[in-house]
């Protein structure tokens, strides 16, 4: 399968995925904000469907101390199967400033559609 024939959905998981193997990334709400409290972090994804007690800590988190934070259309269950994980996956920091910058892209392709 061709990179054109991918939907961007399915680009975003294979890039998280790919971060995931490369060990750029930190998987939970609470190593997610661990990542962002110490700097490490260039960017936060957050599943839509992720408990709104774990998106308000996430966000506040995040917007304190400056780190893009991004909720994508993927769920829990998908952000885990993105991973390798089985069970629910909520946040994920992005600890690569080039695998960040391709999810944004990635992200930025799906919300102009």
């Amino acid at each position: 399968m061709d990179k054109a024939d991918r939907s961007p959905a399915e680009r975003l998981c294979g890039m998280i995925g790919l971060a995931a193997r490369a060990r750029k990334l930190s998987l939970g709400a609470e190593l997610t904000t661990q990542s962002v409290r110490s700097g490490r972090a260039h960017m936060v994804l957050v599943a839509h469907d992720a408990s709104k007690n774990t998106q308000k800590r996430v966000f506040n988190c995040c917007e304190y101390y400056e780190c893009e934070c991004r909720e994508i259309p993927a769920g829990a269950a998908e952000l885990a199967n993105a991973v390798g994980h089985s069970g629910l996956i909520t946040a994920a920091a992005v600890n690569d400033v080039h695998m960040a910058k391709g999810i944004r892209k990635i992200l930025d392709d799906l919300s102009s559609t």
